[in-house]
């Protein structure tokens, strides 16, 4: 796991009022370079992230500790233990949640330990090409910001074969209309319209896609599905909106969406490398998850960035990430990690891999 903003423009620190920020040593995301490299590292990774110093030391400090027997049961703790005291979402959707005020050291303290369990943008792609670039969708600001990322990742030395935006049938709202008022953008009715027209932005795409589709995203979202392919030089760019696992229910999600990308749109496969890309405070549950569907069913490696929305250029689009915020990100990477952890826990339970499990004290797997 990766968090990139070698081509983000960086904002100047704030100064530095009362005592200084706590520091805490990184602690190293799940990394998962493909089926050659087996289950095992993951657990490692979980429990090593788990049990990390920034980890004891926030729940420390709201109160909690964790029992210490086993991976299993602390992340179950941290799971009830977050809920109870950083789920401020309360159902609603992240850019509808209001900041939770929290005293000025423990909005250092919980800034200095979201930092490092992995919700900082700091370093780039560990490796130099990648079958595909998968930039996940959002708002339209997101749109467009992740789409131009991942473009200039490209353009500054990354290599590609693929590059997909996904996104959904959500329909736009305000606050992405608003976005795409500021910006001159034609985002369309749907988010996956929005994903595709930025897509066209970051890369100079012109000319007309083949489309193949499916359904009525206006009568039925969870059954439609759209794909758009974009031949643009070398590489090939698509925007790609999935049907849903539960289509009485729901509109698809994000796992909906790439687990059709994987079998229906690229097929992918083991040896096969993905590059995630995101907003940098999410890139800890993000990288989890695209692990947990994608890295370890497929045999594929994966790695994640994460664009820091409080250094683009734009000031319509610039926002520093609060402290309550981190806290429902933590709390978002906490459930990651423990679907992780189960994931990787059932892929190591073959006759080869239960000999070297038996030796890890990471306590029972629920």
């Amino acid at each position: 796991m990766c968090h990139n903003t070698t081509m983000a423009h960086k904002a100047a620190p704030p100064p530095q009022i009362g005592p200084a920020m706590p520091e805490f040593a990184p602690v190293r995301l799940p990394h998962y370079d493909g089926r050659a490299a087996g289950p095992h590292s993951l657990l490692a990774d979980v429990a090593a992230w788990t049990g990390s110093e920034p980890m004891r030391g926030l729940i420390a400090r709201f109160g909690g500790e964790l029992p210490g027997t086993g991976t299993a049961d602390d992340l179950a703790y941290l799971e009830a233990f977050s809920a109870a005291h950083w789920d401020f979402r309360a159902g609603r959707e992240r850019h509808e949640t209001a900041p939770e005020h929290l005293d000025p050291e423990q909005e250092r303290e919980v800034t200095a330990a979201a930092l490092a369990l992995g919700l900082g943008a700091d370093a780039k792609p560990r490796r130099e090409h990648y079958t595909h670039v998968l930039v996940l969708g959002g708002l339209v600001a997101s749109c467009l910001f992740r789409t131009r990322f991942a473009a200039e990742l490209l353009a500054n030395g990354i290599v590609a074969d693929h590059v997909t935006g996904v996104g959904g049938f959500r329909p736009l709202g305000g606050a992405d209309l608003e976005s795409a008022a500021l910006t001159g953008l034609d985002g369309g009715t749907f988010e996956v319209d929005a994903i595709e027209a930025s897509l066209k932005r970051a890369f100079d795409i012109e000319g007309e896609p083949e489309v193949n589709e499916g359904g009525d995203p206006h009568l039925a979202p969870g059954r439609a599905w759209k794909v758009s392919t974009y031949e643009a030089g070398p590489l090939t760019v698509q925007a790609v909106a999935a049907p849903s696992s539960e289509p009485e229910r729901r509109r698809a999600d994000t796992v909906d969406t790439c687990r059709f990308w994987a079998d229906r749109v690229v097929e992918l496969a083991p040896g096969d490398s993905v590059l995630v890309v995101t907003s940098a405070p999410y890139t800890a549950f993000q990288h989890c998850d695209a692990i947990a569907h994608m890295g370890l069913p497929y045999g594929c490696a994966v790695d994640t960035v994460g664009v820091d929305p409080a250094t683009l250029p734009e000031p319509h689009f610039r926002k520093e990430q609060t402290a309550s915020g981190y806290l429902q990100e933590i709390r978002s990477a906490i459930r990651s990690m423990r679907r992780l952890y189960r994931t990787a826990y059932a892929a190591a339970q073959t006759p080869a891999q239960r000999t070297a499990l038996s030796a890890e004290p990471t306590g029972a797997c629920p």
